[in-house]
């Protein structure tokens, strides 16, 4: 009986130092996470940062331990608890932050704008140069053109070969010139003797000569088109 009492007594007293023991270490585990993380948590992801094993209510203790000593802070919204790292807030040295912040904003928009511009003058380069043929295209053209030169030198040679077949003899021209003179000096005889006529009617006739040769239905030469190079 006194065995198993002593026994007791000894597992009472190595619990008890084990309690002892392990509070400082999870409160010690708790910080350090907390510090680092330097951002607000609910006690579900504090225990899952810093292990299950370690026991919800622990932590649960832990964090309201580090409130008390002022290294936490904690804030309720609706039912959860929120706890986040007390911030050690120094004017100067946050407005120096903030200063230094601006400038390096400042400088990065500043550049942000160097390259937008860059960038639509490449742009607008890459529009220009898309316009331009390519080396495949530019073959393809030459090589129409080339064949359209082939067929116009071979349709010139053709029209050589039939100028030459129809080349008129001296005798030929004299004849054509002949009956040219001819039909001239008939048109120009015909031309006159209506024009006469005209003339004649007009006399007693209460309108112009225009009208007169609407009236009669006459149509002139320029009605029709009709122009001629007269040889005298």
């Amino acid at each position: 009986m006194s065995v198993v009492i002593k026994h007791l007594h000894e597992r009472n007293d190595s619990a008890l130092v084990m309690v002892h023991m392990s509070k400082p270490s999870v409160v010690k585990i708790v910080q350090e996470f907390m510090l680092k993380a330097n951002r607000p948590y609910a006690i579900n992801d504090v225990v899952d940062g810093c292990g299950k094993d370690l026991g919800k209510s622990a932590i649960q203790k832990s964090l309201d331990s580090l409130v008390d000593k002022d290294i936490l802070i904690m804030k309720m919204y609706g039912k959860n608890k929120i706890y986040f790292p007390k911030q050690n807030t120094n004017t100067a040295e946050l407005k120096k932050d903030v200063f230094l912040a601006k400038q390096k904003l400042a400088q990065v928009r500043q550049v942000l704008k160097s390259k937008e511009n860059q960038l639509s003058e490449m742009q607008t380069k890459l529009r220009s140069l898309s316009k331009i043929k390519t080396v495949a295209q530019l073959e393809e053209e030459k090589e129409n053109l080339m064949d359209d030169i082939r067929n116009i030198n071979e349709r010139l040679r053709h029209y050589e070969a039939q100028e030459k077949e129809a080349k008129l003899s001296a005798q030929d021209v004299k004849k054509i010139e002949a009956k040219y003179a001819n039909v001239s000096t008939a048109y120009r005889k015909r031309k006159r003797i209506c024009t006469d006529m005209l003339d004649a009617i007009l006399e007693g006739y209460p309108k112009t000569k225009k009208a007169l040769i609407a009236d009669i239905g006459l149509e002139t030469d320029d009605d029709v088109g009709f122009k001629i190079e007269l040889k005298r």
